[in-house]
Formats: C-alpha cells, sequence, structure tokens
C-alpha cells in the first residue's frame, strides 16, 4: 500500500542532497509504522549504498517501511550487504518473534556508503551532503523518539557518547569497553527535549548476531527487563 502524502513529505527531505535532486541517504529502515516502534538499532554509517533512479524518490521512500518492496528493489544488494547490515536484520527478526517489538534500523550518519572505509573520503568530498547526514539522525530521532537506542559497534557507542555528551547521564563513566556494557544493561539515559526519558545499550557489532543471537544472551535478557518494564 502506498504511503501517506504527508508521510512521503515528512521523508523527502531525509532522502534529498541539499545541493542535488539525487538520493543521497538512507535516514531508517523498519517495517510498517516507524511511529510504532519503541526501538533503534543504530550503526555508525549507513552502509551499504543502494541507489535510486530517477524519479524514483517516493518508491525508495514506501520501500524504508515495506520489507516486501525493499526485497524486490535490493535483493541482488542485500545479498551481497556486509555482516553487519545482514547481522541487524537477523536482530530484527528475533526481536519481532520472541517480543513481537518492531525496530527502526539507523545510522549516526545517514549518508549512504558502500563501505565503512569510504567515510573519510565522503567527508572531503562532499562536506555539506555528508555533515547533513548528521542531522538527518538526529531529525529522525527527535521526530521517532524511542525509548531504547541500541548502539552497535564501538564506532557507533564512541561517536554517539562525545556527539551527545552533554545530553546523556552515564551510570558508570569507568567502564568503556563494548563488551562489557553489552553484559551490563543501559549505560546511559538521555533526555528529549519534551522530558521523556531514552535508555541507551551498547553491543558488538550485528555481525556476530547469527540466527538467535547466542553470543548475546545477557544483552538479550537485560533488553527483555527493559521492554517488561515499559509495557
Amino acid at each position: 500500500m502506498p504511503i501517506s502524502k504527508g508521510f512521503y513529505k515528512k521523508v523527502y527531505p531525509w532522502l534529498i542532497g541539499e545541493d542535488s535532486k539525487d538520493v543521497l541517504y538512507r535516514p531508517f529502515l523498519t517495517k510498517g509504522n516507524p511511529y510504532k516502534s519503541r526501538i533503534f538499532l543504530v550503526s555508525s554509517h549507513a552502509v551499504p549504498l543502494f541507489k535510486v533512479e530517477d524519479r524514483s524518490e517516493q518508491i525508495f521512500a514506501e520501500s524504508l517501511v515495506n520489507r516486501e518492496l525493499f526485497h524486490d528493489l535490493y535483493l541482488s544488494e542485500i545479498k551481497g550487504a556486509p555482516r553487519e547490515f545482514k547481522g541487524s536484520l537477523q536482530f530484527e527478526n528475533w526481536l519481532e518473534k520472541q517480543h513481537q517489538e518492531p525496530l527502526i534500523y539507523t545510522s549516526l550518519n545517514t549518508y549512504q556508503l558502500e563501505s565503512a572505509d569510504e567515510a573519510k573520503v565522503a567527508k572531503k568530498v562532499d562536506p555539506a551532503n555528508f555533515e547533513r547526514g548528521n542531522v538527518i539522525f538526529k531529525e529522525v530521532m527527535d521526530e521517532f523518539q524511542p525509548e531504547i537506542i541500541i548502539l552497535q559497534g564501538t564506532a557507533a557507542y564512541e561517536l554517539f557518547k562525545a556527539r551527545y555528551a552533554d545530553r546523556l547521564t552515564i551510570f558508570n563513566e569507568e567502564v568503556t569497553k563494548v563488551q562489557l556494557l553489552e553484559q551490563a544493561g543501559p549505560f546511559a539515559e538521555m533526555v528529549y527535549e519534551d522530558g521523556k526519558k531514552v535508555s541507551i545499550f551498547v553491543t558488538r557489532s550485528m555481525s556476530y548476531f547469527g540466527a538467535d543471537g547466542s553470543k548475546f544472551e545477557q544483552f538479550k535478557e537485560n533488553l527483555a527487563k527493559i521492554l517488561e518494564n515499559n509495557v
């Protein structure tokens, strides 16, 4: 079913570069209505790059909330995507199966890249649009206001902590190793401008999640407790 005109109007500025009509960004990926998702899974960069043909912006926008359409358009790219992207979708499937929770998958910088290694080059070659990718993440976060943010990997953890230092209440600043933080539950809390609080988790890259996340058992238990308490 096509997305509404209102939703497309909201999403369009999150897709298009400031000085062109090209789709440069992937602001999020989910199944269905993103306003019903309580959880953000966050990587450092929007990898891989899903190319959008001219005048196909609205179809791409629809694919961000329609997984069947997304697979139809980008099946070959998904199959060739890095393990972190595939593992993120596996985590999404686990969360949906075990807790009936929809997930928003996004990135601290929504500027699409073939690989995270290209970030330094993109920042130099296209600085304005690259920086816009950072702003879009904040706009997406403030718009959907998740109750839980999961930062996957050391890069995402360090970038988020540096960028939002003035808004974070970190529970134990002496613990900084990702694997230890993953075991401990939420490592911090952040407050939106309207006073709503969000719990911040960190995990290893979801490239290690696999079919059932057997290596993430303690994290899954900690997450389940938060979900139960926030019903």
